[in-house]
């Protein structure tokens, strides 16, 4: 018999396990139809010009061979424009260096010099998003590389009625045990919640790649609608649907390289998106628990008995359900596997409820190597008037 005063504690424990279990399943079977499902819904045939946004900041590992990739995309006309705060830096000399390589195509270097958002991102923005010669817009994040047709591919979405397509990311070639642990935490709850408001016709911003129009931007209230806030992202897309423009996920997912990683830098990294939803999507981000698996596993202890288990035995088949689906959807996809993944399992789920935790009360966090307050957002700031644009030809 359950005690009286010990009922509520057992029935939500009942319901919260059953809700994380369900969402595990479900949101893994939604990872495995997501591409059938929605390259059903890409069915623009003809291909407009693009302008392709690179913001550039650090020359991190990899940033030579994400930023090419951009240039090599299979599609008619294209121009390709980046952005720095720096007017010369390692990484500005990179992207020189990369534009000689690609004389065919027409390319420029911005020096941006706005300073009005709360996020450096959307400040480096600016100038590019106003001196772009085409209407429709990609930016794409320096950690990301392009398949050749992946531009081609997600202008397919763009349709009547859609305002803004992304890619749904994921982690590859990690290469140390932060990595792997990055690599989980990117390829794991949160990616697999994307894929299932994705397969479900739902879409959120998420800027490691955005195809948009700079007209319907502008019309949903351009740089001042994005810049109070440093999820820049989520803000377009919520900008867009008021005034009736839908954001959805491409079929195909954009891949991040991680390479080395250190913990802090995961943790720091962790912190910034988890406030931005704190900040900007506060049901989603009181509703993590139940996509983690350590919550879920302290759930099960209280509702083993109920199934004439012992706490420890529950506990024992909760985790080994969360670890295998994990591994095999892992397999599936083809996604970074290493021979301890449970460790690196357990570590990502430790990381993810600090995180969480931690989020509650944080108002700094760190983007690109700066320290940015929250608090200081600039929520009643108008972007200033676009500018002549000094252009530096590639």
């Amino acid at each position: 018999m359950i005690d009286q005063f010990a009922l509520p504690l057992v029935i939500f424990c009942a319901v919260f396990w059953a809700s994380s279990v369900g969402l595990l399943i479900l949101s893994v079977f939604a990872a495995i139809i997501h591409p059938r499902v929605v390259v059903r819904r890409g069915t623009r045939k003809d291909q407009p010009p693009v302008s392709i946004v690179l913001p550039v900041k650090t020359l991190d590992r990899g940033f030579a061979r994400a930023q090419e990739s951009a240039l090599a995309q299979l599609y008619p006309q294209f121009e390709a424009i980046a952005s720095a705060a720096e007017a010369a830096s390692p990484a500005v000399s990179t992207m020189r260096e990369i534009f000689a390589r690609h004389p065919q195509i027409e390319t420029r270097i911005l020096h941006s010099t706005a300073r009005f958002a709360a996020s450096p991102k959307v400040d480096n923005l600016f100038r590019p998003f106003n001196d772009a010669a085409n209407d429709v817009i990609l930016m794409k994040d320096s950690n990301i590389v392009l398949e050749p047709d992946d531009l081609a591919e997600t202008m397919r979405h763009l349709k009547d009625g859609i305002g803004m397509v992304c890619g749904i990311p994921y982690a590859s070639a990690p290469t140390n045990f932060a990595a792997h642990v990055e690599a989980a935490i990117m390829n794991g709850p949160h990616q697999r919640m994307l894929f299932a408001a994705s397969a479900a016709g739902h879409g959120f911003g998420v800027g490691k790649i955005m195809l948009f129009r700079r007209s319907d931007f502008l019309r949903a209230g351009g740089f001042a609608a994005i810049a109070h806030t440093v999820g820049e992202d989520n803000a377009t897309a919520k900008a867009l649907s008021r005034i009736g423009l839908k954001t959805v996920f491409s079929h195909r997912l954009v891949r991040q390289e991680l390479g080395l990683r250190t913990f802090r830098d995961l943790y720091e990294r962790q912190l910034r998106w988890s406030v931005v939803r704190r900040d900007d999507e506060i049901l989603s981000f009181l509703a993590e628990p139940f996509c983690q698996a350590l919550p879920s596993f302290a759930a099960s202890l209280v509702v083993a008995p109920l199934a004439g288990l012992s706490p420890l035995c529950g506990l024992s088949v909760t985790f080994g359900l969360w670890l295998t689906l994990e591994m095999l959807l892992s397999i599936v996809k083809g996604w970074p596997l290493s021979w301890y993944a449970p460790a690196v399992f357990l570590t990502r789920e430790a990381t993810m409820l600090a995180v969480w935790l931690h989020a509650w009360t944080a108002t700094r966090v760190v983007w690109a190597q700066a320290t940015i307050d929250t608090r200081a957002a600039a929520g009643d700031t108008v972007a200033p008037a676009p500018l002549p644009v000094a252009k530096e030809e590639g």
